[in-house]
């Protein structure tokens, strides 16, 4: 059976791969965290052990593999709950790492016609020089865990529609994606305006003031000139949770403006 094109290049994809890399599992034990946004269901998280193949061999053992392996040196302690301090280059490719698996990961979510978010020209690009798609923002921050011997690992998509006139007409569509993995998460935000719409705002969509606020840090495209990391840490549950603090924190943004015809 023939797989489809890599997501980066023109390569066939179907190298199979856990989406989280061997370092992490040999460092601690992972296992799914139980989510419930108000009295909803429980849902059960992503198994850890999961696996992509969208991607071909070449990129996965190349360059995507160098991107990781520059990432150790500051996730490692970061997974750990150990504090560190961030210059700007290492917040550049904490940025480029976060960007990467957010687009591995929206790749393998089901979408309707199996249509990816990300335009496979930004990927391409992204491959070629790490270029960052436009109007993309990242946060990090830290997580508590409640059981110290249990470490929780995820990456879950959100998507919502830019809309203007009260509502009545849609002129884009942005994609978030929320990534955990023992004591850290980070946020990755893009958003895509629908020709001829054009706008020189750099983010469209401002996700409520809430708790999030407090405990995220922009690293893209602001970046502080140092940051120590554990920010005031995310919990599991609750009000400062991964549900409500970040998952929800994109179910309403205000209404942009400035947006004009071209």
């Amino acid at each position: 059976m023939k797989h489809p094109p890599c997501i980066f290049c023109d390569n066939e994809s179907g190298s199979p791969e856990h989406l989280w890399p061997d370092w992490m599992h040999n460092l601690v034990k992972f296992a799914p965290i139980n989510m419930q946004e108000a009295d909803g269901p429980i849902l059960f998280g992503q198994d850890p052990e999961q696996t992509i193949d969208t991607v071909c061999g070449d990129c996965n053992h190349g360059w995507m593999s160098q991107i990781e392996q520059k990432n150790v040196s500051r996730l490692k302690p970061m997974l750990l709950n150990t504090p560190i301090t961030l210059d700007p280059g290492g917040m550049k490719i904490l940025t480029e790492w976060a960007v990467l698996r957010a687009m591995v990961a929206e790749s393998i979510k089901p979408r309707n016609n199996n249509e990816n978010f990300y335009a496979r020209q930004e990927r391409i690009a992204f491959k070629h020089s790490l270029t960052i798609p436009a109007r993309t923002r990242v946060w990090v921050g830290a997580l508590i865990n409640s059981n110290p011997d249990e470490y929780h690992i995820g990456c879950h998509g959100t998507d919502y529609t830019i809309m203007i006139d009260g509502g009545k007409t849609r002129i884009g569509t942005g994609s978030v994606s929320t990534i955990y993995a023992g004591n850290f998460v980070f946020q990755t935000a893009t958003e895509h305006l629908t020709p001829p719409y054009v706008c020189e705002q750099e983010a469209l969509i401002t996700p409520p003031s809430g708790p999030a606020d407090e405990r995220l840090m922009e690293i893209y495209p602001q970046r502080p000139k140092q940051l120590d990391w554990p920010s005031e840490p995310f919990t599991e549950s609750g009000p400062t949770g991964v549900i409500l603090g970040l998952f929800g924190r994109w179910h309403m943004g205000e209404k942009v403006s400035k947006v004009k015809n071209a």
